[in-house]
């Protein structure tokens, strides 16, 4: 899986920015961190990969306080905030960036009758969260919208005195216009940005957005070490989560190609792009860190299966599930799925791994796994191929200890089933079978001759084994109430619960 650096420019996503920029409706993933040498930083403890809907992709950069309130309503009547989906990011598009005599941005009232603390107000009212956004440079993309740059510390408070719970700082102008030359570059300005939340007067959500691979700014810029190919070697210390890749489209226009390719980035380089994603805690990071590869896109421009198939492996990679769809527009089939409980629980999973590719064929088979706390297995068989595929792997290569038998739950159909190892399905083109998958240790029968009754009750259960048949009879030599024949003997291997029956003296 391992990628050369490819200096290459990806002119389809940032396409999609360029239209954006001309429409006014722009824009890009935010980003926000706190630097490493910064001890008493402090960010929102998300234990797990957080969850919401952001106005991107779905609604784009023109909207105001009813668009937003109306979303929110739509989250909760359908039932995807009680899902989890409870943070409303307001993208790119919030405000114009100009300012006052003081240098605080400038809200529209007629855009925002309630102002932001209103809005924000509102919404922790109804359960949910709030997010905002802004750019490391002094504009956003293509010179329009807010930019922090020159006052990251009294901006940043300024969110934090309105409500908001989450920030996304995004570098599509700071890109463009510093082309991430030093002191302008990622690391440097989100460190700043960082500092300046961790001294803010409330705990934030910070979300690194440096979405430029290598080259696509100009053709050179910005560096490998300076795109977000790269992130992950230095975010994990300084924000919540980072963005691995370029978006997966534009306003209304998500392709299924382009989320394969955050897919195969978000997992590049194995194993130390893994290793950089954990709960609070792991790695000695006060909170929980995560790779992002882009957002949620069912509804615009994928079809069903491959919708699916994103948020299946966007819970195997552990993921930020943020919907980038207008909920208001989604089929019922579209909602009932991004509310499959078992999928979450796959994303939200408080081991915090994020899970990785375990073999793949030329015809595009895929297995995927990813380590559950008390230690199942999260397996996906994703066929990428142009037909459908018999997938099959087995429970020693998706790392499960050796057991006589193993319990398999599909996700989606929730029925369960049982194998003695293999883990396999035939699967359509662009779908992903995804299974739970837990070891049954099944019962290793116990030595019960010369215990009593009682004694040979405990040492079953220990076993995970469960007592038979009780018979009596007269036996010389034999002290009286204690085993003198069990069935099966003793070291044989039985499924857990299976039934021993012994004879007792009588």
């Amino acid at each position: 899986m391992d990628r050369a650096i490819e200096v290459v420019v990806r002119r389809l996503a940032l396409g999609g920015r360029s239209a954006a920029f001309v429409s006014g409706l722009a824009t890009v993933l935010v980003v926000l961190a706190i630097p490493v040498s910064s001890a008493r930083a402090t960010l929102a403890p998300t234990l797990v990969p957080y969850m919401g809907w952001n106005t991107y992709y779905g609604v784009g950069g023109v909207f105001d306080e009813a668009t937003i309130k109306s979303v929110a309503g739509s989250l909760i009547s359908s039932g995807l905030a009680q899902a989890g989906y409870r943070i409303v990011w307001l993208d790119f598009g919030w405000a114009t960036g100009a300012r006052d005599g003081n240098g605080n941005l400038i809200v529209d009232p007629t855009r925002w009758p309630d102002g932001m603390s209103g809005l924000t107000s509102w919404l922790h009212a109804q359960g949910l969260y709030a997010g905002i956004y802004t750019d490391a440079g002094t504009s956003g993309c293509g010179g329009q919208g807010v930019g922090s740059y020159g006052h990251y510390q009294q901006d940043v408070n300024q969110f934090a005195a309105w409500g908001f719970d989450a920030v996304k700082v995004d570098f599509c102008g700071a890109g463009q216009q510093w082309l991430d030359q030093p002191p302008n570059d990622p690391r440097t300005l989100y460190g700043q940005i960082s500092q300046a939340v961790a001294a803010a007067p409330r705990a934030m959500i910070l979300n690194v957005c440096n979405f430029w691979t290598p080259g696509q700014i100009n053709g050179t810029a910005p560096s490998y070490a300076d795109s977000s190919w790269d992130a992950f070697s230095w975010a994990p210390a300084v924000a919540q989560s980072w963005r691995t890749d370029t978006d997966i489209g534009y306003k209304g226009n998500i392709q299924f190609q382009w989320v394969l390719r955050n897919l195969d980035q978000d997992s590049t380089p194995y194993p130390n792009i893994q290793n950089a994603a954990g709960p609070s805690g792991s790695s000695g990071i006060g909170w929980g860190h995560w790779n992002d590869p882009d957002y949620l896109g069912p509804g615009l421009g994928m079809t069903s299966t491959q919708a699916q198939s994103q948020f299946s492996m966007w819970a195997m990679v552990a993921a930020p599930l943020i919907l980038g769809s207008d909920p208001r527009s989604l089929s019922s089939t579209s909602i009932t799925m991004l509310k499959n409980s078992r999928v979450i629980a796959i994303d939200q999973d408080s081991l915090g791994a994020q899970g990785w590719l375990v073999s793949q064929t030329s015809t595009g088979q895929q297995v995927w796994v990813k380590p559950l706390a008390g230690g199942a297995r999260a397996v996906a068989l994703f066929d990428r191929g142009s037909g459908p595929q018999q997938i099959t792997t087995s429970a020693n290569a998706v790392g499960l200890p050796r057991a006589g038998r193993y319990g398999l739950l599909n996700v989606w159909t929730n029925r369960t089933s049982t194998s003695r190892g293999t883990i396999s399905a035939y699967v359509q083109p662009d779908a992903a079978v995804l299974y739970r998958v837990t070891a049954d240790p099944g019962c290793t029968v116990p030595r019960l001759l010369g215990k009593t009754l009682q004694a040979a009750r405990a040492s079953l259960k220990t076993a995970q084994c469960s007592l038979g048949r009780v018979t009596r009879r007269r036996a010389r030599h034999a002290r009286r109430g204690r085993v003198i024949v069990q069935s099966p003997p003793a070291g044989s291997h039985r499924r857990r619960g299976a039934k021993v029956k012994i004879v007792l003296t009588d």
